[in-house]
């Protein structure tokens, strides 16, 4: 009967480990989801006071605060549009990684764009005139006269 009984508390306490070990890597796997959405959050913001570093490498106090945030509003479960917006609401736009692609944003993104393709239409223009003025003109076939001073100049030629 002890026999019986120890067994069954074998199993149980196996079945209590696997449990637990199962729901350590659910909590484990919540936290991994966790930290890379943090990341991603972080790597779309930049520093307010840095020029151009990313909130994720940068190692000023204010960006180890500033990520201290990020993760904690994952944590509540707040969305990445509204944890942006709440740093965009605290710096201003210069916080952003990405440039908006809204408003005086579009007029730049389309002057640039133009501007490249007139760059490339004017550049493949010069290239096509330039390959047609460097090719060689026809040769031109020799009348009769000229045939017989070449032959001449060449017969002279032989006989030094």
């Amino acid at each position: 009967m002890h026999a019986v009984r120890a067994r069954w508390i074998v199993v149980a306490v196996v079945l209590a480990a696997l449990a637990w070990s199962l729901a350590g890597v659910e909590v484990a796997r919540a936290q991994s989801a966790d930290d890379t959405r943090a990341l991603h959050i972080e790597q779309r913001l930049l520093c307010p006071q840095c020029t151009n570093l990313r909130l994720d490498v940068c190692d000023t106090i204010l960006c180890a605060d500033m990520r201290r945030e990020v993760r904690d509003r994952v944590a509540q479960g707040q969305s990445d549009t509204e944890i942006i917006a709440y740093f965009q609401g605290r710096y201003g736009q210069r916080v952003l990684a990405d440039v908006p692609r809204s408003g005086f944003n579009l007029v730049l993104f389309a002057w640039v764009g133009g501007s490249l393709l007139v760059v490339a239409v004017g550049g493949a223009f010069v290239l096509l005139r330039l390959r047609r003025t460097a090719s060689a003109p026809p040769a031109r076939t020799l009348d009769a006269a000229e045939e017989r001073w070449l032959d001449e100049q060449v017969r002279d030629g032989d006989g030094r």
